[in-house]
């Protein structure tokens, strides 16, 4: 698999690693001139459009029929992702910082892990138990203890509106398995993009906010860059990147966001990182460590008794 294709791989997966970490900044800078709901829908219906094209060239590619039924459940996943998750994770940005913001947004392998012990009814070894609680206790450290440190109202607000965006967005990812298994994770994305942004048009709508209704040209440049680069261009090179190298290195953008994250708030924005802050982020970061690893011992040993299982049918 080395080579020039994992070189490739390699060059996307450190683009979209960029164009992640730079969300949280980007968006903070929109906060005067857009509502955070209005945010969402532009950046996600357009980032869905862009991504759309590739998904239907990946579809015929596969030779994969989408039925109505799969069509629905992007439908709602996109709901659960876009209308809820991205929603609240944008209202959270306003309020907190940036870089308290990616780290515990960076957390969701965590709710993965535990949202898929409770719905896909997978093993919990007490390695992956150590993991959970490592990471929830560094989004605790950082959200709760970190957030002292950060002036504003609103700021325990915005955390526990992070949180609750991570853990949403944990359920999506597990949910979304199936389904992304059969017509592809491309595919998936751009259509519950798209169907997801226009589920956010009855919340503008009982917030009676026009959804294009704002001062496009004070940040016409962010909501360019969020929508066609960070919602489309940057999931387009996650999913070509993955392909081309494997899920275990695409998981490292996690790792990788808190601190790009951190670094960008503080040259663009002059946010400071307290020591609770960057003893959250460490814990974070250890306990995805620890879930990962678990997760890849998990599937070596599943293979090995599959193996075994072949050769005795021989």
């Amino acid at each position: 698999m080395k080579g020039k294709k994992w070189n490739n791989g390699v060059f996307y997966l450190a683009l979209t690693i960029v164009f992640f970490s730079t969300f949280e900044v980007v968006s903070k800078t929109t906060g005067e001139y857009i509502s955070a709901t209005q945010l969402t829908f532009v950046r996600f219906f357009f980032g869905g459009l862009c991504l759309l094209p590739f998904a239907f060239v990946d579809l015929r590619r596969r030779q994969v029929k989408v039925t109505g039924k799969d069509i629905l459940f992007m439908l709602l996943l996109g709901a659960l992702n876009v209308t809820f998750s991205m929603t609240l994770l944008q209202y959270g940005v306003f309020f907190a910082n940036a870089s308290l913001s990616a780290v515990i947004f960076s957390a969701n392998p965590i709710f993965v892990a535990l949202f898929s012990s409770l719905i896909l009814h997978e093993k919990v070894t007490w390695m992956k138990a150590v993991g959970l609680l490592l990471g929830l206790a560094g989004v605790a450290v950082a959200g709760f203890l970190g957030s002292g440190q950060i002036e504003g109202e609103n700021v325990t607000l915005g955390v526990v509106l992070v949180i609750l965006s991570a853990v949403l967005f944990g359920a999506y990812t597990v949910l979304s398995k199936k389904t992304g298994a059969k017509v592809g994770s491309l595919t998936l994305t751009g259509v519950s993009f798209t169907l997801g942004s226009l589920c956010v048009l009855p919340l503008l709508w009982w917030q009676q906010t026009p959804p294009f209704s704002f001062d496009w040209g004070a940040i016409w440049p962010q909501i360019i860059y969020l929508s066609v680069f960070v919602s489309g261009i940057a999931y387009a090179s996650y999913f070509y990147g993955l392909s081309k190298t494997d899920t275990s290195l695409g998981s490292m953008t996690f790792f990788v966001k808190p601190i790009l994250a951190s670094i960008f708030a503080a040259l663009a924005l002059h946010e400071t990182m307290g020591i609770n802050l960057l003893f959250g982020m460490i814990l974070v970061l250890i306990g995805i460590v620890v879930v990962l690893f678990a997760n890849r011992q998990a599937a070596i040993k599943a293979a090995r008794i599959q193996n075994q299982t072949q050769k005795k049918k021989q």
